[in-house]
């Protein structure tokens, strides 16, 4: 089955990070793309950059349009793979496997829609946006940043960005599009992978309005009762989160309450209760011992009996996926959050961590952003992990090397309870 792309980005007069933008898409290891760019008629010198990459391009032009939408429709137009994914000028792709990992991922194949994680980038700040998997929540808004998308070509020759709405709903005419998609009922994939980096200070970075639109969008004009309520709870969140009060709240809720009061309950019905209120995801059979430091529950995600023991970190700044029948041994530090080394600002960074089926952390590991441990695999007691594990490795020391592999054919459940621990 071919999964050709086709890579539009729309840009004008942005010299400054033009150049950026398109290194991000020939960076990509995904053979099978195209790229075209669409100019707005740049007097800046971003038409001589673009130039400089013509041989390269499927298709280009430079020419005088009726805004951003109308460029993304000319873009459409030109496209000839199976799948069109946008990268606007000044935004950037995670890393160079962000699409070769979104269409390695085979159960999303069957999709209309693709969507995966972004990440924020603001004033020199990082943060890694996740997308739920939840679609019903696009009866509200949206639930992933267009440009963390590929959405089949047919079905977007199909639904355009409807110029004629323009006026209506400004720079929400993209959700609108996805929205009138989600209604029509084409199917929507969620996939672990965090695919561009974009610029919060584009123009739909302006919270109040754009939740405004997310209600015209989702009522199509007619007043629900259902969703002003939504409307009405969103914009009291967003008031609450820019004063004070929320920040201690929060910190009593999600960190006193996790970090110095559930670790001295002893039943862990009560623990996991509360961590279940917070969106924590614990399968069947898995468990937490006490004495555990826990940072934002709700990116954590647990599989089928597994186990977590005394002592160990799980800082979920950024998703931690954890599957079936892992056994994580006492003081393991499993860290997605991060600093550049090399940024003026100390800059902080946040990458998920996905740790498979049957692996086995020795105590005193490390596990550090980014990392993808693979199914069956060991880690060995005191090994600090910083890049991926393959499959049935064994790996240990500082940095973690492969040292051996472990048999294939595992068949077992991790069953680590004991009652009042």
């Amino acid at each position: 089955m071919s999964n050709k792309i086709s890579i539009i980005t729309v840009v004008f007069n942005d010299v400054q990070h033009i150049r950026k933008t398109m290194e991000s898409y020939f960076s990509q290891t995904w053979e099978d793309k195209e790229y075209i760019v669409i100019d707005g008629g740049s007097t800046d010198g971003t038409v001589d950059i673009i130039r400089e990459y013509s041989d390269r391009l499927a298709f280009w032009c430079s020419e005088k349009d009726d805004g951003i939408y109308d460029a993304m429709n000319k873009g459409i137009s030109h496209a000839t793979g199976d799948w069109i994914n946008f990268l606007n000028s000044g935004d950037s792709y995670a890393s160079e496997y962000a699409l070769e990992a979104t269409l390695s991922c085979s159960y999303a194949l069957d999709a209309d829609i693709i969507y995966g994680n972004s990440i924020k980038m603001l004033d020199g700040h990082l943060e890694t946006i996740i997308a739920p998997e939840d679609i019903y929540q696009m009866e509200h808004e949206p639930i992933f940043r267009h440009g963390s998308s590929l959405i089949r070509t047919s079905l977007h020759k199909q639904y355009m960005f409807d110029l004629k709405k323009y006026s209506k709903y400004h720079f929400a005419l993209d959700w609108y599009m996805i929205h009138q998609v989600y209604k029509a009922e084409y199917t929507f994939r969620k996939v672990n992978v965090t695919i561009q980096c974009y610029q919060a200070e584009g123009v739909s970075n302006h919270p109040f309005t754009s939740r405004w639109y997310n209600y015209k969008i989702a009522t199509q004009g007619s007043f629900s009762t259902y969703h002003f309520v939504y409307f009405v709870k969103s914009v009291c969140i967003m008031v609450m989160k820019n004063i004070g009060v929320y920040q201690w709240l929060k910190a009593l809720g999600t960190e006193y309450i996790v970090n110095d009061i559930l670790p001295h309950i002893p039943f862990w019905w009560g623990r996991k209760s509360y961590l279940n209120l917070l969106h924590c995801k614990i399968g069947r059979g898995s468990f937490i011992m006490k004495k555990c430091y826990i940072l934002n529950p709700w990116n954590l995600c647990i599989g089928n009996h597994s186990h977590i023991n005394r002592d160990c970190i799980i800082d979920a700044r950024n998703r931690i996926t954890i599957g079936n029948n892992v056994s994580i041994s006492h003081r393991v530090s499993i860290m997605t959050g991060s600093h550049n080394k090399d940024s003026r600002h100390f800059d902080y960074t946040a990458q998920p961590i996905v740790i498979d089926d049957y692996v086995w952390i020795g105590i005193g590991s490390t596990i550090l952003q980014g990392v993808h441990i693979g199914c069956g695999a060991v880690v060995c007691a005191g090994a600090v992990v910083n890049r991926d594990i393959a499959p049935f490795t064994i790996v240990g020391g500082v940095p973690a090397k492969v040292i051996g592999s472990r048999r294939k054919d595992l068949d077992y459940e991790c069953n680590g309870y004991m009652p009042l621990t």
